[in-house]
């Protein structure tokens, strides 16, 4: 995996949000109404995605969009900047949003090391920002323990380490 630059790393920081607006949210709102969320995700369904980081991904950018911003923040590890932020910055860095489109694309390269497996998902993020469209390429790497002695089943599943993206 390569360091990323210094631009890309502000990218990461001031846009890291962007990866998983909302859609419909008026800059101006003071509050935001979440939706129920209609199936209760379970261990099982955890597991699956636990094998799958491009699943993972996928069901971040559908928290995002759905409003569920508790499950999208506990979806980062935390040794992530972005959880270290807490719950209520993440929340409040949404508010931007008008519209948000996220998706994973291509392949996914997986490597490891000292057991623990990262993954890098190819993501294409766009919507609209304060009014002005935006559209942004990139990648979303996720980590987990590797199945070595001693790893807890919470520590296999795949969680967000950062997200890098490139202005189109």
């Amino acid at each position: 995996m390569h360091r990323p630059s210094r631009q890309t790393m502000l990218l990461t920081f001031f846009l890291l949000p962007l990866c998983g607006s909302l859609v419909a949210c008026a800059p101006e709102a003071a509050t935001l109404e979440r939706q129920p969320e209609t199936t209760a995700t379970t261990d099982t369904d955890v597991d699956t995605s636990a094998h799958d980081p491009v699943s993972v991904a996928r069901h971040y950018f559908q928290r995002l969009e759905a409003g569920d911003f508790d499950q999208a923040y506990n979806m980062w590890a935390p040794t992530s900047s972005t959880h270290e932020g807490g719950p209520d910055l993440f929340e409040k860095s949404m508010l931007a949003y008008q519209a948000f489109d996220g998706e994973a694309t291509g392949d996914t390269r997986t490597e490891g090391a000292a057991g623990t497996l990262f993954a890098e998902v190819s993501i294409r993020v766009s919507g609209t920002r304060r009014g002005e469209p935006f559209s942004h390429e990139g990648t979303m790497t996720l980590k987990r323990c590797n199945d070595v002695p001693g790893c807890s089943k919470q520590a296999r599943h795949w969680r967000i380490q950062t997200i890098d993206l490139e202005r189109e």
